[in-house]
């Protein structure tokens, strides 16, 4: 589907053009022209001269087509703070007295659209008469203020959050949330910013109350900058007290044992970029630290028990004190180039799509006289995504990390704490300009040879739609899924965008080394939902799921409602899998450092 320009950009050009005219009668010899130069630097393409920032708010209130919701598109313009014009020259590439590359003004345009408080961004040079640029930043803002619900199982609502993302057009991110977490309520708040103190450090910092005790998040970021940045660095510190959960079954009946878990980590470290657009290898150095216990105590079905009914002791299920601190080498490729594409994951607007492949790589190496054990990790990355025959998009990421444990006994497995993870996914629109997209998706996840805490549910997140969170247990999990989006254009396109999705998922798990894990059969769901964008062209997509397995051993079947913002399957859905995640030791990767990746 082809990407629609804002309708003001042809008048803006005629006014710049107009303008440009008679400034050049003027100035008949202007510095800023083809082929001027300026403290030695030349600008054979010539030079901008002028950057104009038309900051948007959520909604147009000009045209035909805003007359029928004016009072509508008034009203939530004058609730909504528009971005400040400083917060979005922040973000530029590219100043006045620069040379003109139009490679810069797309990384510009690509990052402001990363922005969560940008729904859409446009930059584009005008030709002056001397051979000067005018640079026009065309920006419409997010509805930045959300009260977001949790919802599982049979509709059950079970937290909410209240968030706003860009405070008084500063690009601030704010929220306060309550969940509840296994019968008991976590409460919080957190904070974040891309430009602390005006400059191009992301900050980010939360606090929660949780059942175990407390948790704590400190994160402090300078990213690369688009393709040419040179440099990033890290540091985060985090501190999670919360329940580490296994689910086993007992005559029948799911049995669940929460385990209280402290784990304290911190980061830091820096990653330098060699190279052009298009082919730039990584070099990097960071040092890691992960501390992780396990207190006294254990509750059964939410309730507090001194022994252990019907579970293994706590070496079978990995419950011993870890202490690690490392150094971490990195190194990576990226060969990538970026593509706009309409209707992918968002229910109509506009994408930056990702093209090419990248490998990234991390080596950790303990340092015995800090850690628990002798042993060097691995951590993996590759990605690759491109265009197919038959005007098919599809990529996919694999994702490993394990550990070479140095003092394994003889007999046993060298390479201890093997996790994965592949993603991967394939759209295609039987027709350019069609409201139709069909989509396939793969997911698995899966750990060997595991010492630490793990367990995976085929109905977890990022399993199978239809079945409760808790089915079937295992240490390795796969899920195909078939889904047909549709963009409706009704009731009120000018409101906001509508569509629908019908879907299948099937999968299957399997035990590993889980001591409550079962190997199953094929298990397969089908399912319907709505998915909802506000401003019309808005990114951020709300979804609404209502599946019932239909092929289902030895569960009893239900019809089960899931909410959640993004999709949940495709591209933008292939993050860390939440199961996997927390059990995999630590290990500084390059991919933190990529952005907008």
């Amino acid at each position: 589907m082809p990407i629609r320009r804002p309708a003001t950009r042809s008048a803006l050009c005629a006014a710049l053009l107009l303008g440009a005219g008679g400034r050049a009668h003027a100035s008949p010899a202007p510095a800023g022209g083809a082929g001027a130069t300026d403290g030695g630097m030349v600008c054979p393409g010539g030079r901008i001269t002028e950057v104009f920032v038309d900051n948007n708010s959520v909604f147009e209130t000009d045209g035909a087509e805003a007359r029928r919701f004016q009072w509508a598109y008034r009203l939530a313009n004058r609730l909504h703070v528009r971005t400040r014009e400083e917060v979005i020259r922040r973000e530029l590439l590219f100043h006045e007295g620069d040379c003109y590359d139009p490679a810069m003004l797309e990384d510009s345009e690509r990052i402001l659209r990363a922005s969560p408080f940008i729904a859409d961004a446009d930059v584009f040079g005008v030709r002056q008469a001397d051979g000067s640029y005018h640079v026009v930043v065309q920006t419409r803002d997010e509805w930045s203020t959300r009260l977001e619900a949790q919802v599982r199982g049979s509709a059950e609502l079970s937290g909410v959050e209240l968030r706003e993302d860009n405070l008084l057009g500063t690009g601030q991110h704010v929220s306060a949330f309550v969940w509840d977490e296994h019968g008991e309520r976590v409460y919080g708040a957190s904070y974040g910013t891309t430009q602390l103190a005006g400059t191009h450090v992301n900050a980010y910092l939360e606090v929660a109350h949780t059942p175990v005790g407390a948790s704590f998040r400190e994160r402090l970021a300078y990213p690369f900058r688009g393709e040419t940045g040179r440099f990033a660095v890290l540091q985060q510190v985090e501190q999670e007290e919360d329940y580490f959960e296994y689910l086993g079954r007992k005559d029948g009946a799911r049995v669940q044992y929460l385990f209280p878990q402290r784990r304290r980590s911190f980061d830091v470290g820096a990653v330098t970029r060699l190279g052009h657009r298009g082919n730039l290898t990584l070099f990097g150095v960071g040092l890691t630290g992960e501390w992780i216990d396990y207190p006294r105590g254990v509750r059964v079905n939410g309730l507090a028990a001194d022994v252990l009914p019907a579970a293994p002791d706590s070496s079978v299920l990995g419950l011993d004190s870890i202490s690690d601190l490392r150094v971490v080498f990195l190194a990576g490729q990226r060969n990538v180039h970026f593509d706009r594409r309409r209707a992918l994951d968002a229910v109509r607007g506009a994408e930056d799509v990702r093209l090419g492949a990248e490998v990234e790589l991390g080596v950790g190496r303990s340092l015995t006289a800090f850690s628990s054990g002798d042993d060097i990790a691995l951590d993996l990355g590759m990605f690759v995504a491109g265009d197919l025959p038959g005007g098919i998009l599809a990529g996919g990421r694999m994702l490993v990390q394990g550990r070479r444990d140095n003092e394994a006994p003889s007999g046993l497995a060298e390479w201890r704490d093997v996790f994965s993870q592949l993603d991967a996914w394939a759209y295609w629109r039987p027709t350019p300009e069609g409201h139709h997209t069909v989509v396939a998706a793969v997911q698995g996840a899966g750990g060997w040879h595991t010492d630490v805490p793990f367990q995976l549910t085929l109905g977890s997140q990022a399993g199978l739609r239809g079945f409760t969170r808790h089915a079937y247990t295992g240490e390795r999990r796969a899920v195909v899924t078939l889904e047909d989006r549709a963009y409706l254009a009704w009731p009120y396109p000018q409101l906001f965008d509508l569509g629908t999705a019908v879907f299948v998922d099937a999968g299957k798990s399997w035990a590993g080394r889980d001591p409550f894990g079962a190997t199953t059969p094929l298990q397969v769901s089908v399912g319907a939902g709505l998915r909802l964008a506000f401003p019309p062209d808005s990114r951020r997509t709300y979804r609404l799921d209502v599946a019932y397995p239909v092929v289902s051993s030895g569960l009893k079947r239900s019809v089960t409602v899931s909410i959640g913002v993004g999709q949940a399957i495709g591209r933008s859905a292939a993050g860390d899998d939440p199961q996997l995640r927390r059990s995999a030791r630590r290990l500084l990767s390059p991919s933190v450092f990529s952005f907008p990746n």
